[in-house]
């Protein structure tokens, strides 16, 4: 009897591996897919979306002609920074013209307008002047740095340490950059727990400027709440997500962070430290994470089951901090354990170690109504272990090879145009994707289903080495903090980077394909007395067939592959 049982049970652990391998037409998600998929659904909530704007243009010169005189000469005074060559080249379309006195005022405006150009801070007038004879004397007073002061207001931030940063790059003495102090600014506010603000005063001497800072403390402990139905199927679809921060417990602007997420047969958490490292916005992440779930539905008869883990540090610096443009770059290493069962015994046991190297970035332009652009790229260099379980290894190195070092290039690019200013109508292109240099883990590959992706699919459907997701969405403003969308999504996939013998295991199904969708959305950003809680709802329907779709026309978590897909996510920030 207990040859038999293990017979028995060897067989259905057989059957179990194949069910499980990724070469198979329906993909059974395993630790490396969840927790991928949980790391999405765990960021926070944003908000409220990016509006693009456009800056205002100068005001036009008046007509009138009262009070006028023919410029026949501009003589700049004071200009050191800049060539004066170069700043008569600004002006010199105004020589010859006949201009009132304040279309002069307007010609000093434009020499302001580009020291700004350059980062200087400057003090351009008209001095008091005969101007019959046409020649027009224009007075430069280029700022210089000349230290600060603090105010604080709160017990928790080291002001000082504050003070430090903002003013890191400004040396007293020396002309005062707009950009630097910009810089040293934003990157305060940046700072978790605190709040800062700078107002430039007049000091003793003449072009000296000196800088009045004042510090606040921000909630020490803030957190948000939600729910929505990103889960996978066989996990559970509807989840809640929660997250709870603890705000500048040093003084210098650090803060630990726990995030969760719970749904029927699955949970996982998320426990981050971010430390400021330094006065020029350095910080160092370290972060662990853990997961644990049960496969339910038609795998339940399996008992598989399964969890993972994962630790890294990360340190990144953003070596563009601006207002207009931002671009950070950050190099990480990062350790993660998969482990999965099934029918009581180890099916699989990952083991990946990767290093990463990230930058990401935005940017705003002023073309048409004004577009805000960001994005990011992350290369990958890991490495993947099977030999716990050999099985598992001699499976993989019969097939898909995906055991051993792998590189990864990941990408996506995102673009927010104003159609006209002020018109609340607005155009959102978002293309991301990845390729890599050969089969790839679980945890590493891509899906074109989800609320992330081509949102007319579920979750993990249509997952592989190499893809691209392009969308383009239509958004329009309704006031009160409602925005409509219409949106368009476009998949495609390939599925192995190297395809082997049998690898579709007599499915004839393609290894490379794309899916796409149409549908239309609805967004809730809360105001005033409902500030906090944000609404995302969307509905989407799947243009054309799906490729890989069983015999029974099935997605991979069995719904139908013509099927209207609906999506919703309700959360309140705290």
């Amino acid at each position: 009897m207990p040859i038999v049982w293990w017979s028995l049970r060897l067989a259905l652990l057989g059957y179990a591996a194949c069910a499980f391998s990724i070469a198979t037409a329906q993909t059974i998600p395993d630790a490396g897919v969840l927790q991928r998929d949980s790391e999405r659904s765990l960021q926070p909530p944003r908000l409220s979306e990016p509006v693009p704007t456009k800056r205002g243009d100068a005001q036009p010169l008046a007509e009138t002609q009262q009070g006028a005189v023919t410029v026949k000469q501009f003589v700049i005074d004071g200009a050191n920074l800049i060539p004066v060559e170069e700043l008569q080249g600004v002006i010199a379309d105004s020589i010859g013209k006949t201009l009132t006195f304040p279309e002069l005022e307007h010609v000093a405006q434009r020499i302001s307008e580009h020291y700004r150009k350059y980062g200087w801070f400057v003090r351009v007038f008209l001095p008091r002047q005969d101007v019959t004879n046409g020649i027009i004397h224009i007075q430069i007073i280029e700022g210089y740095y000349g230290g600060a002061s603090i105010q604080q207001d709160g017990a928790r931030a080291n002001g000082k340490y504050v003070s430090s940063v903002i003013t890191h790059r400004l040396k007293e003495g020396e002309p005062l950059s707009a950009a630097n102090l910009e810089r040293g600014l934003l990157i305060a506010n940046d700072l978790s727990g605190i709040q800062a603000t700078g107002r430039l005063v007049p000091g003793q001497e003449s072009g000296e400027t000196r800088l009045d800072i004042h510090v606040e403390d921000t909630p020490f402990v803030t957190g948000d709440i939600g729910a929505n139905n990103f889960g996978n199927k066989y996990t559970g679809t509807e989840q809640m997500v929660g997250g709870l921060a603890l705000n500048n417990l040093t003084g210098r602007g650090d803060q630990v962070s726990l995030r969760a997420l719970v749904a029927k047969d699955i949970y996982s958490a998320r426990l981050q430290y971010v430390l400021p490292v330094g006065a020029d916005g350095w910080r160092l992440i370290t972060h662990g994470s853990t997961l644990g779930y049960r496969l339910g539905g038609r795998y339940a008869s399996l008992d598989a089951k399964g969890k993972a883990y994962t630790a890294g540090l990360t340190l990144s610096y953003p070596l563009i901090r601006q207002s207009d443009r931002n671009l950070t770059i950050g190099a990480g290493y990062e350790y993660r354990r998969y482990d999965d069962d099934a029918l009581g015994a180890a099916l699989r046991r990952q083991r990946v170690n990767a290093l990463s190297l990230q930058f990401s970035g935005d940017l705003r332009d002023e073309i048409l109504g004004g577009a805000i652009n960001w994005g990011a790229v992350q290369l990958v260099r890991g490495n993947l272990n099977l030999d716990r379980v050999p099985a598992d290894a001699a499976t993989d190195s019969a097939g898909p090879r995906t055991q051993g070092d792998y590189t990864k290039l990941a990408f996506q690019l995102n673009r927010l145009q104003a159609l006209g200013a002020g018109s609340g109508w607005q155009v959102l292109l978002g293309l991301s994707g990845q390729v890599a240099d050969r089969n790839l883990g679980s945890s590493e590959r891509l899906s074109l289903g989800g609320p992330f992706g081509v949102r007319a699919y579920p979750i993990n459907e249509g997952m592989g080495d190499e893809g691209v997701i392009f969308k383009f969405e239509v958004q329009r403003s309704l006031g009160h903090g409602w925005q409509a969308a219409v949106f368009y999504d476009l998949g495609y996939i390939r599925q192995h980077k190297d395809i082997w013998s049998g690898w579709d295991g007599g499915t004839n199904q393609p290894n490379s394909f794309h899916l796409s969708g149409i549908g239309a959305g609805i967004n809730w950003y809360g105001t005033g007395a409902a500030s906090g809680w944000v609404l995302k709802a969307s509905v989407a329907t799947p243009l054309g067939s799906n490729p890989v779709a069983n015999a029974q026309n099935e997605n991979n978590d069995g719904s139908s592959a013509s099927s209207t897909r609906f999506w919703v996510n309700l959360s309140k920030s705290f």
